[in-house]
């Protein structure tokens, strides 16, 4: 059963009329009736990749007419870079947060045609990812595993810990253990005090390599979304978050399916340095492909070797497999859909295809989720994948 339902969905948010934006500028309500400006053009484009999230808006109303200027007084309080940017969006009175990041670039724009467009101010905002991708450290942390690690740097993020008016913060941290937390555990130092000698070291490299270098170890995913900030298993969780059909908020869809680059094998393979030993671990992939057999054959032959000089164990072999297995075998199917606006579509979770007949039915991994509120309306366009052929 899907966490969430279409009907219920449109009761909610009243037969999706009367869509709404509530955009928060650090502590300002640029929506609210009594602001000076007004919002125009927005997008809000989610990822379950390790690109950071990414939101572009206008705000008019600060350009005078007469003057041919903007005014500085109406605008000043909402253009600072660095401020704090929280975007909900819905419909009524039922709004939902999508998104919250920080103003990464501002620019005013006059254009050529006033009588097709009119001045503004155009704001692109980036989640917390962002703020980690600056810095860079070398320095050996207290943490003695991978998740703990990631923990102890986000912990000590100044913008992802800022607290609102109630000391709550804005982002909750949902953070998995990695394989290593469990083999760290009990390790004594020569002192024999128990605490364990062995540390997680950052090697000339910012906050956000070093969590996506872990990630990427472990068969992790690293994002955010509108509360929250994921490091979590990548496609652990397999429950449905809604189930989509024809012509029930659907506006165009695009299912495909792709052999281009598929192998039938992974091989993780190295050579420990001192023994000369070596280390690797090979598995067969999950795609299934069913369309015929003339694909399978073709595939059958196909296989990928990779060599990873950091897998000094075949459990480290094995981690880096996964990743590579799951980021071959999802590139089987594809799915492309522009619906009616349902701010609770989140990168990160699986949905349900139904009713399109084989092989169109399908369960898709949406990897990209984008948001956007124009004059025309709320519209939510997604992008997900599969590593099988639907059926009915």
């Amino acid at each position: 059963m899907a966490d969430l339902k279409f009907d219920d969905l449109r009761k909610t948010y009243e037969n999706f009329m009367d869509p709404k934006i509530k955009l928060i500028i650090g502590d300002k309500n640029v929506t609210d009736k009594d602001s000076p400006l007004a919002v125009t053009d927005m997008d809000v484009e989610l990822t379950s990749g390790f690109e950071a999230g990414i939101a572009t808006f206008r705000l008019v109303g600060a350009y005078d007419s007469d003057t041919k200027k903007f005014d500085i007084s109406k605008c000043k309080d909402y253009i600072y870079l660095g401020s704090c940017v929280t975007i909900s969006l819905g419909y009524a009175t039922h709004v939902k947060r999508v998104f919250r990041g920080f103003i990464a670039r501002v620019h005013f724009l006059i254009p050529r045609d006033s009588s097709e467009d009119i001045p503004s101010i155009e704001i692109t905002a980036m989640d917390a990812k962002a703020s980690m991708m600056s810095n860079r450290h070398s320095k050996r942390l207290k943490a003695t595993n991978y998740s703990d690690a990631v923990k102890e740097i986000l912990d000590a993020n100044v913008f992802i810990n800022t607290k609102d008016a109630k000391s709550k913060n804005y982002i909750k941290l949902v953070i998995n253990d990695t394989p290593d937390k469990t083999s760290s555990q009990g390790q004594s130092g020569s002192s024999g005090s128990g605490a364990s000698d062995v540390r997680v070291e950052m090697v000339e490299e910012s906050e956000y390599e070093f969590i996506v270098k872990a990630a990427k170890k472990y068969n992790f995913e690293f994002f955010c979304t509108g509360k929250y900030m994921y490091f979590i298993e990548a496609k652990k969780n397999k429950d449905i978050l809604i189930e989509l059909e024809p012509y029930e908020g659907i506006y165009s869809l695009d299912v495909g399916y792709d052999i281009t680059g598929l192998v039938r094998s992974v091989e993780v393979r190295n050579v420990e340095s001192e023994k000369g030993e070596f280390i690797g671990k090979k598995e067969k992939l999950n795609s299934k492909i069913s369309m015929g057999n003339k694909a399978k054959q073709m595939v059958e032959a196909q296989s990928l070797v990779y060599l990873d000089p950091s897998a000094v164990t075949k459990e480290e072999a094995g981690y880096r497999l996964s990743y590579l297995k799951n980021m071959v075998d999802y590139r089987l199917g594809s799915i492309e859909v522009e619906m009616v606006g349902i701010p609770e579509l989140t990168p990160g979770r699986f949905i349900q295809l139904k009713n399109t007949g084989r092989p169109v039915n399908n369960s898709f991994y949406l990897t990209r989720v984008r948001h956007s509120f124009t004059r025309s309306g709320y519209v939510t366009q997604i992008e997900g994948c599969a590593n099988v052929i639907g059926s009915d």
